[in-house]
């Protein structure tokens, strides 16, 4: 038969904290209220189960730990065969343990007076020896009447009883120390209201974060991302997009840590989300699956109540999304120099995608193709462009001279008749034309010409 145990309550705080102090947060982790929260933090020894097993009682013993509580496990005499089961006491139901106070004690009959014996006789109805009381040695399963040494395996049993006793107290004062530290330590955790969470802008990986929270930070990571995607197209200088990659990528590897900690995993596991299409899994199932409603070895439950961050990041984000499409959409060489930064870190650095906006679609070697990366071209050429609002070939060359830093001048044939007239005078011919035409330090280049082209024609500094 398994031992069964009784946990009782003192009266204390493990801190020494008048028990007003955490009497809401234990109202809260047993959904108590009213009178029976007043009973329990009446002052008195309570008991909060009354019968329990090692595993159930040993949970409930470290909540109440965790709840500042001062808590004890008294173990249960078992009954013997033959015995009979002490009258069942009605329970009040809390949460999913039992809870009552202690029964006020009861005074005992006074003892009736019986006739003296005569002299050199036992009085009637009373043996000579009184029977030991029998117990269940725990060690060994054996019942026999209490003595020195268990008759099946010689325990002392007095003394293996006590050993145990103090086992059993040195645990729990090692787990309230280790309670106590943890709270009193200092770090990321912070405390708010009643709860210890994990901050959502902090950079620390301590902790654990709930499923709104990580929703929230997820959306900030991408935020990040977008402001320095955004700096990079503005500034010219693509190595804030590499910037930005890098500060959105431990961000957001920090969040899924800490969701992992809540969850009761090691935050190395947030790795997994390098993994193709099994980091994006993750990513998604972490956004749908409760943490540990208890502690764990990572700390106090992460806060439930993350939906206002959530809302606030999914608005924030939303708006600065929406204000730079719109920006970027209302010019195609805004659009194009975004989409060369935001193809950085995705297999393209930023000159090959200025590279792939002059390709006029030729089967051309990729030596003709255009210089390398490393040309700088001089300030001094003079460069002419002739094209149209539409033409798609007119805004990639435009594109790729933008990202080479090289000055032009426009002229629009679809919307300035001088242009054009400029322009047949030039090109000559009364066919039609196809465009861009460039003219470079007085060399005309018809025809969309190709990168390659463009490049022999340009002077570079020496």
């Amino acid at each position: 038969m398994t031992q069964q145990f009784r946990v009782v309550i003192s009266g204390r705080t493990l801190s020494g904290a008048p028990l007003e102090t955490v009497k809401a947060e234990a109202g809260r982790a047993f959904r108590l209220e009213g009178l029976q929260l007043d009973q329990m933090f009446s002052g008195k020894a309570v008991v909060v189960s009354r019968e329990a097993s090692p595993e159930k009682a040993d949970k409930l013993l470290a909540k109440l730990l965790s709840l500042d509580l001062e808590a004890h496990l008294e173990p249960l005499p078992d009954l013997l065969p033959g015995s009979v089961a002490p009258a069942v006491v009605p329970k009040t139901v809390v949460s999913e343990e039992l809870f009552e106070l202690p029964p006020p004690p009861v005074a005992a009959p006074a003892p009736v007076a019986k006739p003296a014996a005569p002299a050199g006789e036992l009085p009637a109805g009373e043996p000579a020896v009184a029977p030991d009381a029998e117990m269940l040695f725990p060690k060994c399963g054996e019942g026999q009447p209490r003595r020195t040494l268990c008759r099946r395996c010689g325990t002392d049993m007095p003394r293996y009883l006590a050993a145990q006793a103090q086992a059993e107290s040195e645990a729990r004062d090692a787990r309230a120390a280790e309670i106590m530290e943890r709270r009193a330590a200092p770090g990321p955790l912070r405390k708010d209201g009643s709860e210890w969470q994990a901050g959502l802008l902090s950079l620390g990986f301590s902790g654990r974060l709930g499923c709104l929270d990580y929703f929230a930070g997820t959306l900030l990571s991408s935020l990040v991302w977008l402001l320095f995607v955004l700096l990079a197209m503005f500034s010219g200088k693509m190595a804030f997009s590499w910037l930005g990659i890098f500060l959105s990528s431990i961000y957001y590897l920090r969040c899924l840590a800490l969701r992992l900690h809540d969850t009761g995993r090691t935050g190395w596991l947030s790795l997994v989300a390098l993994v193709p299409v099994l980091g994006a899994v993750m990513m998604i199932v972490l956004l749908f699956i409760w943490g540990d409603d208890g502690e764990n070895e990572h700390g106090m439950p992460a806060a439930r109540s993350g939906g206002f961050r959530a809302i606030a990041s999914l608005l924030i984000v939303g708006i600065a999304f929406g204000l730079s499409f719109r920006s970027i959409s209302q010019s195609p060489e805004k659009a194009l120099k975004f989409l060369a930064a935001v193809s950085v870190g995705q297999g393209k650095a930023p000159a090959a995608a200025a590279g792939e906006a002059g390709d006029n679609g030729d089967d051309e070697p990729d030596d003709a193709a255009g210089p390398q990366a490393s040309v700088r071209y001089a300030s001094n050429n003079r460069i002419d462009i002739y094209l149209t609002a539409e033409c798609t070939d007119c805004t990639r060359m435009r594109a790729w001279l933008d990202a080479n830093r090289l000055r032009y001048t426009v002229y629009a044939v679809d919307s300035n008749d001088q242009a054009a007239e400029r322009l047949h005078s030039i090109v000559g011919g009364n066919g039609s034309i196809q465009l861009p035409v460039l003219e470079i330090n007085g060399k005309v280049l018809p025809g969309n010409p190709d990168i390659g082209s463009v490049h022999r024609q340009l002077r570079q500094e020496s």
